[in-house]
C-alpha cells in the first residue's frame, strides 16, 4: 500500500496531467479563435473577442497552478505524461486547423460582400448601384411642344453579382431596373464570361460595354457629372454602350491599353414596352481603342486616349427584303436624365456606311484633374446626295477641396472616384470634396438651308455649361450637385430653338 507521501505524489502527478491537458487545450482553442479575427484584419481592425480573454486568464490560473505544484513536489519526472498529451493536443490542433482552412473566406470590404473558396479559385462579390436623381428646369421662350421634365428618376438601379471560376474565368451579371428619363422595367446591362488565362491578353463574350473611348469607359458609378457629354453620349451609342451584345480581345499592362471589339445589337433592341417584337439581322461593327499613360508619377499622370468605331452592316429597316432601307440616327438630350426628350435630333438618315472616331486626353495635377475630347461622325449615304458628317467636343477641370487625387484604373484605362482621406465619422472627418466645371458641344447640323431631298440636316447645335460640387462621405457614397445652362440653337429656324437653366441633385451608393 502507498505511503501518504506515495498518495500525495500520486494526486500531483493527476493534478499536473489534468493542468497541463487545460494548459495545451486552451492553448489550441486560442489559437483556433484567432483565426477568424486574423482573417479579418485585412479589412479593417479586429473587435476583441470576449472568448479569447476569458481563455487567456484560465492559461494564467493554469500556469501558476503548474509552478505551485513544481514548488511543492521538486522536480517530479513527468516527461512521459508530457509527452503524450503533446502528442494528443498536437494531432487536436492540426485537424481543427485543417477543418478551419477548408471553409470559404468572407469579407465585407466597403460594404461589398464577397466569398471565396479556400484556395481561391473561385470568388463571388455582390454588386449593387443605386442612382436617385432630381432635377429642376427653369425653361426660356421654348416652343410650345417642348416641356423639358422636372422631377426625380432612378438613373440607376442595377443589382448583380461577379467572380472568378476556376482561377482564369471571370463573370459578371448585372440587371438594371433604372432609365433615362423613366425607369425601366429591367434588363440585362452585364452578362458576360471572359478568360485571363493568357495576360497580358484577355477575351470576353456576352453583353457589357465595348471599350469605346475614356469618358465611355469611365464607369457609370464614377462620373464627374451627372451624365456623360453629349458628343461621347452619341459616340459610345453607335455600336458600343451598354448591354451591347459583343466579343472583345484586348492587351492590358500598367500604362497601355489596346483593344478590338465586334459588337452587333442591344439586349433592349427591337422591344416595346416589354414585348420583344425582334430586329432583321442585326447591326455588325467593330470597334478599336488604344490608351497610353505617357506620365505615371504619384502626384502627376497623363493618359492619351484615341478609337474608331466602323459600322460595318446597318439593321434592316424591315424584314424579308433583300433590298431593305438601313438607317442611322444620332441624338441627345440636355445632360440631364430626369428628362428624356431629345433636345438635338437628325431624325432617320439613309445610310449604308458609318464611321466614327475620336481622341481624347485626361491629365491629372495634385489636387486638379482635366480631361476632354473631340469627336467626328462620318455618314455614307445609299443615296445620290451629299454625304452628311458631324462633329462634337467637350472639355473639364475639376478641383479637390480636400487634396485627393483620382486613382488611375488601368482595367479600363480611366480614373476612379476620389477615396476621402478622413471619411465622414471619423475624427475631424468629413468626406471628400470636389468642385466641377465643364464645357460640351455636339453640332448635328448638315446642309441646314438645304431640303432632307437634297441632303439638308437640321439637327441643331447644342451647348451646355456645367458647374458641380461633388462630396464623398465615404468610399460608397457620393452626393452630386450640377447647375447647367443648356442653348439648342437651329440656324435655319430660330423659333425653334431651346433654352434652359437646370439644377440637379445625383444620391449615389456603390457597392
Amino acid at each position: 500500500m502507498p505511503n501518504r507521501s506515495g498518495w500525495a505524489g500520486m494526486i500531483s502527478r493527476g493534478l499536473m496531467n489534468k493542468l497541463l491537458t487545460s494548459f495545451l487545450l486552451a492553448g489550441t482553442a486560442i489559437a483556433a479563435l484567432s483565426v477568424p479575427v486574423l482573417a479579418a484584419a485585412s479589412n479593417k481592425p479586429a473587435t476583441p473577442d470576449p472568448r479569447i480573454s476569458v481563455l487567456e486568464q484560465e492559461l494564467r490560473d493554469v500556469q501558476l497552478q503548474l509552478r505551485q505544484i513544481k514548488a511543492a513536489h521538486g522536480d517530479a519526472d513527468n516527461s512521459a505524461a508530457l509527452a503524450d498529451l503533446k502528442r494528443s493536443t498536437s494531432a487536436q490542433y492540426a485537424d481543427m486547423g485543417s477543418q478551419l482552412a477548408a471553409l470559404p473566406k468572407t469579407s465585407l470590404s466597403n460594404g461589398r460582400v464577397s466569398f471565396a473558396s479556400a484556395d481561391g479559385a473561385f470568388t463571388l462579390a455582390l454588386r449593387a448601384l443605386m442612382q436617385f436623381d432630381t432635377a429642376y428646369f427653369a425653361q426660356g421662350k421654348n416652343p410650345a411642344s417642348v416641356d423639358l421634365n422636372s422631377g426625380t428618376n432612378f438613373r440607376r438601379a442595377q443589382l448583380g453579382l461577379q467572380g472568378t471560376v476556376y482561377n482564369d474565368w471571370a463573370y459578371n451579371f448585372l440587371y438594371d431596373f433604372g432609365g433615362n428619363g423613366v425607369e425601366n422595367r429591367g434588363y440585362i446591362y452585364n452578362a458576360y464570361i471572359q478568360y485571363d488565362g493568357f495576360k497580358p491578353f484577355f477575351f470576353r463574350i456576352g453583353a457589357y460595354t465595348p471599350a469605346e473611348g475614356l469618358e465611355d469607359q469611365t464607369g457609370s458609378g464614377d462620373l464627374f457629372f451627372l451624365e456623360r457629354a453629349s458628343a461621347s453620349d452619341i459616340a459610345r451609342n453607335i455600336a458600343g454602350a451598354p448591354s451591347r451584345e459583343a466579343a472583345s480581345l484586348w492587351a492590358q499592362g500598367e500604362n497601355y491599353l489596346v483593344s478590338v471589339s465586334y459588337t452587333g445589337k442591344k439586349t433592349s433592341d427591337g422591344t416595346s414596352t416589354g414585348a420583344a417584337v425582334g430586329t432583321f439581322d442585326a447591326q455588325e461593327a467593330v470597334i478599336g481603342r488604344a490608351s497610353w499613360l505617357a506620365v505615371s508619377q504619384p502626384t502627376v499622370k497623363w493618359l492619351l486616349d484615341g478609337h474608331i468605331t466602323e459600322i460595318l452592316k446597318l439593321t434592316d429597316a424591315v424584314a424579308s427584303s433583300p433590298i431593305s432601307p438601313t438607317t442611322i440616327r444620332f441624338s441627345n438630350g440636355p445632360e440631364v436624365a430626369v428628362d428624356a426628350s431629345r433636345t438635338v435630333d437628325t431624325g432617320n438618315i439613309d445610310a449604308h456606311h458609318v464611321r466614327e472616331f475620336g481622341f481624347e486626353s485626361a491629365a491629372e495635377y495634385d489636387r486638379f484633374f482635366a480631361q476632354g475630347g473631340w469627336f467626328r461622325y462620318e455618314i455614307e449615304r445609299r443615296i445620290a446626295v451629299p454625304s452628311p458628317n458631324f462633329t462634337g467636343w467637350y472639355g473639364f477641370l475639376t478641383y479637390s477641396l480636400t487634396g485627393e487625387q483620382h486613382p488611375y484604373d488601368a482595367a479600363t484605362a480611366s480614373f476612379r472616384n476620389i477615396r476621402p482621406a478622413k471619411p465622414l465619422g471619423t475624427q475631424d472627418g468629413w468626406g471628400a470634396w470636389e468642385a466641377t466645371a465643364r464645357y460640351s458641344s455636339i453640332d448635328l447640323d448638315f446642309l441646314p438651308f438645304s431640303t432632307a431631298a437634297t441632303g439638308g440636316i437640321a439637327g441643331g447645335k447644342q451647348d451646355v455649361w456645367a458647374l458641380g460640387l461633388n462630396w464623398y462621405p465615404n468610399n460608397a457614397i457620393k452626393f452630386q450637385l450640377n447647375y447647367e445652362n443648356v442653348q439648342v440653337n437651329h440656324i435655319n429656324a430660330p423659333g425653334t430653338d431651346i433654352s434652359a437653366n437646370v439644377i440637379g441633385l445625383r444620391s449615389q451608393i456603390q457597392l
